[in-house]
C-alpha cells in the first residue's frame, strides 16, 4: 500500500497532454499507430538513450523487457519507429489543441 501511494503521488505530480484520437479503436487505427510508435520510440528497441535512476521500481521487475526498455510495458518495445511517426503525432497534437481552443471559444461565447 505504501508503494502504491508513492507511485500515485509521483504520477499525480506529472503534467499530461491528452491527445484526442477521433477514430475507432482497432489494430489499424490512428490511436494504435500512435501508441505502438510512442512505445517503440521510448524503448529504442530495449536500448533507451536516457539513463535511469537505480531506485526505479522497474529495476526489480522479473521481466527483462521492463528492465531493459525502462517502460512498464511489454508490447511494442522491440518494434522500430515509423519514419512518419513524429509528423503524425505532431498533427494529432495540433488538432487536439486547435479543437480544445475552439471548444473554449464556443463555451465562452455561450455565456
Amino acid at each position: 500500500m505504501a508503494l502504491e501511494k508513492r507511485v500515485s503521488d509521483y504520477l499525480g505530480g506529472m503534467t499530461v497532454l491528452w491527445v484526442d484520437m477521433p477514430d475507432e479503436t482497432g489494430p489499424d487505427s490512428e490511436r494504435a499507430y500512435i501508441e505502438r510508435n510512442s512505445i517503440a520510440l521510448l524503448s529504442n528497441a530495449l536500448a533507451p538513450l536516457d539513463a535511469i535512476n537505480g531506485n526505479w521500481l522497474g529495476c526489480s521487475s522479473p521481466r527483462e523487457e521492463i528492465r531493459r526498455s525502462r517502460l512498464w510495458n511489454l508490447n511494442h518495445v522491440l518494434e522500430s519507429v515509423d519514419r512518419q511517426f513524429l509528423d503524425r503525432l505532431e498533427q494529432a497534437v495540433e488538432r487536439t489543441l486547435r479543437e480544445s481552443r475552439n471548444r473554449q471559444f464556443v463555451s465562452g461565447q455561450s455565456r
